[in-house]
């Protein structure tokens, strides 16, 4: 009975406090058995695990039998080192495979000198931003001197688009039409998001709490031309657009695709579909963008191709 109570005394600690390298090392030493331990950290809304030969060390001096062990190596894999949003079970296997953001462009006949400044220099702040990079004083002043807000209204969301007919990110099979996405807000772990006035992936990234914040949007695809050259996807028509994201018809409902979403810990989330996808081209857009600044001027979107 005794024991029994301190393992459920355990659970209700774990859920109310942080796990972390030195609190496994506590419950090591206070006497809980490997089994308890990896139950705490399954049940704690907050986990700040890392894994390495010297923490390895420790664990063995602690007493920590194998199954701790390999426990806590696959969870700090799962953990650490992950932001912004995966594909978890990707087709045939192996590890899962980042979705890198698409720049959206305004759909125009004619050259836009300020659109063709923001993207230019924007790709640089883009690239800077993946690699954890501080993009220079140079770039941040040319992406402000050439910036113009690409939605300045829900009207102007019909005029952007993704280029190219397809993502670069190609789903097929079974695991495509039924894809399982982790999505990592990390920042309290390694500030990864952590906001700066030149960095507008970092400051809109910031405020984004959880994949609620998302729609995921069927796209509508303009073939390219015969030469290759032209293809684009677009926002289906017949809908609208608010601060509170998409809106359409009966017939244009369709194409905002419902998910699912099971908390992992306060800072990951899993997104399953109810439904198989059907072919097509698909797209996470953050749906609270017209009151980001940031994102007026850089909207993005995460986007995917069900084959």
């Amino acid at each position: 009975m005794t024991a029994c109570m301190a393992v459920i005394a355990l659970m209700a600690s774990a859920q109310n406090e942080a796990m972390t390298n030195e609190t496994v090392l506590e419950l090591l030493k206070e006497g809980f058995s490997s089994e308890e331990i990896i139950g705490a950290i399954e049940n704690s809304t907050e986990r700040k695990i890392t894994y390495s030969i010297d923490f390895m060390r420790q664990l063995k001096a602690a007493g920590a039998e194998p199954s701790l062990t390999t426990f806590i190596q696959k969870v700090a894999k799962t953990d650490f080192g992950y932001e912004g949003i995966l594909w978890w079970n990707p087709t045939g296997g192996g590890k899962p495979k980042k979705m890198f953001r698409t720049q959206f462009e305004k759909e125009s006949k004619g050259f836009n000198l300020g659109t063709i400044a923001l993207m230019g220099a924007g790709a640089l702040i883009a690239g800077s931003a993946i690699s954890g990079n501080k993009p220079s004083d140079g770039v941040a002043a040319a992406t402000a001197a050439g910036a113009v807000a690409l939605m300045s209204s829900g009207k102007d969301v019909q005029k952007l688009m993704l280029p190219g007919a397809t993502s670069k990110l190609q789903m097929e099979g079974e695991n495509g039409r039924h894809p399982v996405f982790r999505f990592f807000f990390p920042k309290k772990e390694n500030e990864s998001f952590q906001q700066g006035a030149d960095n507008w992936y970092q400051i809109v990234m910031s405020s984004i709490q959880n994949p609620n914040e998302f729609q995921c949007i069927k796209m509508q695809v303009k073939e390219p031309k015969k030469n290759g050259k032209g293809g684009r996807r677009l926002f289906p028509d017949k809908m609208s657009y608010s601060v509170l994201g998409f809106e359409g018809t009966n017939a244009s409902n369709r194409n905002i695709i419902d998910f699912e979403i099971n908390e992992i810990n306060n800072n990951t989330f899993e997104v399953t579909f109810p439904k198989e996808l059907e072919p097509g081209e698909y797209c996470f857009f953050y749906k609270g963008g017209l009151g980001s600044e940031s994102f007026k001027e850089h909207p993005f979107g995460f986007d995917f191709t069900v084959k």
